[in-house]
């Protein structure tokens, strides 16, 4: 458990001294982090509403179904977009 409290007090570390917010104010820090939260938080939230057939195909490319030896034969086709 301590190995792991340090792991992460060593990260949180490197990404402060890497973003340079080590230098702000506290308030400043949470003022930060909490955005970059928010960013990430959205990414992420838009990815799987307005996404689900890429996410759809990146799970299928990093957790392959079992059983099944030969390739998907599904294959992204660009859908014409109708005028108005």
């Amino acid at each position: 458990m301590w190995n792991l409290k340090q792991t992460a007090s060593h990260l949180y570390r490197q990404y402060e001294l890497i973003t340079c917010i080590n230098m702000f104010e506290p308030w400043e820090k949470k003022l930060i982090n909490g955005f970059f939260l928010i960013m990430v938080v959205l990414v992420i939230f838009s990815s799987y509403v307005y996404l689900p057939s890429y996410m759809e195909t990146l799970l299928e490319v990093i957790k392959p179904t079992t059983g099944s030896s030969q390739p998907s034969e599904k294959a992204y086709v660009p859908m014409k977009i109708s005028s108005f």
